[in-house]
């Protein structure tokens, strides 16, 4: 029985940080961070970063929940199965299924221009700042719709926001961009990305600050910081708005740098149908090493294998003809 749970201790242990997703139906699944407080076999304690959840999330027994954990690069998420009813404290859940990657979207990466707003609101909580996304991007029928989810008529104009192109290395799990603020690490950036897609679209997102990494300027120039968010509100629609966008710069470029008028859909499909061609060709090849292999085996038995009665007889009768009748 230990054996069947070996693949979750090498995943998720005591101490580690976590992020739990709770479903909500066909909304976007609600995320909180957590730390596991204790594990044993597949017998997890979650220690949430809140006392009260939302009123639309249900963390009683029996329901799904996903798990989410590791590093940039290695992440992986195992669902687990509350079997207490949360009161407030630890959430108690035990791990099912399997252990998966959930690092794809990182592959989806590109160094690009694109418009951005971002607000510093040092006053607001983290779930203000939470509440605030999810008001904007899941509207009740019947409120007022904002025009900018910066800039809500409250916010002050003097507080800094941008709106000039800035330099972005974007996935689809993240951001990192050039700012002149210093943000410490945990800090919550409510940002609108503007992505040139069939139209402009607008994609609200909250970023937590991961790393800060100060870059050499001039001395009369104001400090730069390169700052690496992960989108830790972030609706999945618009995720993969992400990744279109990432998709369609990354075909764009190539058609750049392969030169000609050819379409980003000719581009790629002769990038698809030139994977085909070479996967024919090694199963061609592959075929034709299996035969001349056979055939070199069947050719070494026939020259050194063991001869059969009937050779052997024969063989015996020429060598007494050959002696009767040396001269022929």
């Amino acid at each position: 029985m230990k054996e069947e749970f070996s693949d979750y201790q090498l995943y998720f242990g005591a101490g580690m940080r976590v992020e739990v997703r709770f479903p909500r139906g066909e909304e976007e699944p609600f995320r909180d961070d957590a730390v596991i407080s204790l594990m044993v076999e597949d017998l997890v304690k979650l220690q949430l970063s809140r006392e009260v959840l939302p009123h639309n999330v249900k963390a009683d027994t029996g329901a799904t929940i996903g798990i989410r954990g590791g590093k940039e690069g290695s992440a992986h998420r195992c669902s687990a199965m509350i079997v207490e009813d949360w009161d407030g404290t630890l959430l108690t859940a035990r791990l099912i299924g399997t252990v998966v990657p959930d690092e794809m979207r990182e592959y989806y990466r590109i160094e690009t221009y694109i418009p951005l707003r971002y607000r510093l609101d040092t006053g607001a909580s983290a779930e203000q700042i939470r509440e605030q996304w999810h008001a904007r991007r899941y509207p009740s029928p019947g409120a007022p719709k904002q025009s900018s989810f910066l800039v809500p008529e409250t916010v002050p104009s003097e507080e800094p926001v941008i709106t000039a192109p800035l330099a972005a290395n974007l996935s689809g799990s993240g951001i990192r961009i050039r700012i002149h603020e210093e943000l410490p690490a945990g800090t919550l950036l409510p940002m609108d990305l503007y992505l040139q897609l069939d139209s402009l679209k607008t994609v609200p997102i909250v970023g937590e600050v991961v790393q800060v990494s100060p870059l050499h300027t001039r001395e009369a120039d104001a400090p730069l910081f390169s700052t690496a968010l992960r989108f830790v509100c972030i609706d999945e629609r618009d995720r993969d708005a992400v990744i279109k966008f990432i998709s369609r710069e990354q075909l764009a470029r190539l058609r750049v740098h392969l030169g000609g008028n050819r379409s980003i859909e000719s581009l790629d499909y002769e990038s698809c149908s030139r994977r085909r061609i070479l996967q024919h060709r090694r199963i061609v090849v592959g075929i034709v090493l299996l035969f001349a292999a056979i055939a070199a085996v069947l050719v070494f038995f026939r020259l050194n294998g063991p001869k059969g009665e009937i050779e052997q007889t024969f063989e015996r009768e020429m060598q007494k003809y050959r002696e009767l009748f040396p001269w022929r």
